[in-house]
């Protein structure tokens, strides 16, 4: 997860998701790393994760990225977009 503290947006997700995100099945599978940009080289950010965008979420398989979600906007688009990351 690329985040900011200042994040308005990443503030309300630790709020409604953060907080219960590590006691579901998904976190098993996919864990969170919380990677904040302010500790990032802002080139480093854009080459490696092609956005500065915050929150955004990238999901590794294998080493390989099968999906992401850039943004926040309510609990029930984010599970229905990390259900549909995971039946790919």
């Amino acid at each position: 997860m690329l985040s900011d503290k200042s994040c308005g947006v990443c503030i309300v997700w630790e709020k409604q998701i953060g907080n219960i995100y590590n006691k579901t099945d998904v976190s098993k599978i996919f864990p969170i790393e919380r990677l904040y940009v302010d500790k990032i080289n802002k080139n480093k950010l854009n080459e490696i994760f092609k956005t500065n965008a915050t929150p955004t979420f990238v999901f590794y398989k294998n080493n390989v990225e099968i999906g992401r979600i850039s943004g926040y906007s309510n609990p029930e688009m984010f599970w229905w977009q990390i259900d549909e990351i995971i039946e790919n």
